[in-house]
C-alpha cells in the first residue's frame, strides 16, 4: 500500500487535468511502432494506420492501458487501430480522456478505477501498457496483475519521458531556484521536472529488475531508449511544471516563489530554452 503522501500525489493530477493534457508531451512514434511489433500486433504500424491491427487471428488487437490519465498515450495507440480498455482512478482525468476521444471519434472502454481494483476477463489482452504511471501501481502486485490480464505471448510495455538535465544549459540556475525554495519552505522535491532530483533511471531500472527476480510469468526482458528535444517558452514551461505532483501540492507561497524564480531564469536566456528528453521503454513478454 502507498503512504499518505504518495496517495495524495497519485490523485493530485485531476485538479490540473486540462492543463495536464495541454502541457504534457506525447511519446515517440518509433516507440509505439516498436511496442506493437514486440507484442506481435504489427510488424510495421505507422501513426496514420487506418486498418484494425491483429495478432494473426484476424481480430482487432485488444490493449489495456493502466493509469491512462487524460489520454495522451491513449490517442497515440488508438490511432494504430487498437481496441483499448482504459483504467484511470481520477474522475477529472478520465473525463478529459473521454471528451478528447469523443472529439476525435475514438471508441474506448473506460473504467474509473486503478489496476488493483479493475475488472476484466483474464488473459484477454495482447498488450498491457502504462505511460508514465506504472510507478503508481502497487509494487509486488503490478506484475501479477499484468500477467493475469495478458494472453500468452502478449506484451507488457511501461514507459516514461524524462528530461536529461545534465545537458541543459540553464540547469545550474534552475538548481539554485529549487534549492532556495526547498530551504525557505521546507519542500522536498521528488519529480523529474525538478533538476535537483537528477536522473532517476538507474534506480528505477534496478528496482524493476529486483521486482522481477524469480518471476515465472514473463520472459524476453528488454529496455529501450528514445532521445528527442523539446523547446519551451517561459509560459509553456511554467504550465508544464504545474502538472507535476510535487509542484501541484506546493503551498501557494512556495509555488509563487518557485514560479517567479523559474520565470526569471528563462527570461535571462531570452525567454525560451530547449531540453533533451529520453523516453525509457520496458518490455516484457507473457509466457
Amino acid at each position: 500500500m502507498m503512504d499518505e503522501l504518495s496517495e495524495r500525489r497519485r490523485l493530485s493530477f485531476g485538479s490540473v487535468a486540462e492543463q495536464y493534457d495541454r502541457a504534457r508531451p506525447g511519446y515517440p512514434d518509433a516507440m509505439i511502432d516498436e511496442t506493437l511489433a514486440y507484442a506481435g500486433i504489427s510488424d510495421i504500424a505507422g501513426p496514420q494506420a487506418s486498418n484494425a491491427l491483429d495478432g494473426g487471428g484476424g481480430k482487432t488487437a485488444r490493449a489495456l492501458e493502466v493509469g491512462a490519465g487524460t489520454g495522451i498515450a491513449t490517442r497515440q495507440f488508438a490511432a494504430r487501430g487498437l481496441a483499448i480498455t482504459v483504467l484511470e482512478p481520477d474522475a477529472e482525468m478520465i473525463a478529459v480522456n473521454h471528451s478528447r476521444a469523443d472529439l476525435e471519434g475514438i471508441e474506448l472502454t473506460l473504467q474509473l478505477t486503478d489496476f488493483e481494483h479493475a475488472e476484466f476477463e483474464p488473459h484477454s489482452f495482447q498488450l498491457v501498457y502504462s505511460a508514465t504511471a506504472w510507478h503508481w501501481v502497487t509494487p509486488g502486485l503490478r506484475y501479477e496483475l499484468a500477467a493475469r490480464a495478458l494472453a500468452s505471448g502478449g506484451a507488457l510495455a511501461t514507459f516514461w519521458n524524462t528530461p536529461v538535465w545534465s545537458g541543459t544549459a540553464i540547469r545550474p540556475a534552475l538548481d539554485q531556484v529549487y534549492n532556495d525554495v526547498a530551504a525557505r519552505f521546507a519542500v522536498t522535491w521528488s519529480g523529474v521536472e525538478s533538476p535537483t532530483v537528477g536522473q532517476p533511471d538507474a534506480d528505477q531500472e534496478n528496482e524493476w529488475e529486483r521486482e522481477l527476480d524469480g518471476n515465472l510469468d514473463f520472459t524476453d526482458l528488454e529496455l529501450r531508449y528514445y532521445t528527442w528535444h523539446q523547446a519551451y517558452t517561459r509560459e509553456q514551461y511554467l504550465t508544464l511544471i504545474g502538472t507535476h505532483s510535487d509542484h501541484v501540492l506546493l503551498r501557494d507561497e512556495a509555488r509563487a516563489a518557485l514560479y517567479e524564480g523559474v520565470a526569471a531564469v528563462i527570461d535571462d536566456v531570452g525567454g525560451s530554452f530547449e531540453v533533451e528528453y529520453r523516453t525509457r521503454l520496458h518490455l516484457l513478454r507473457r509466457l
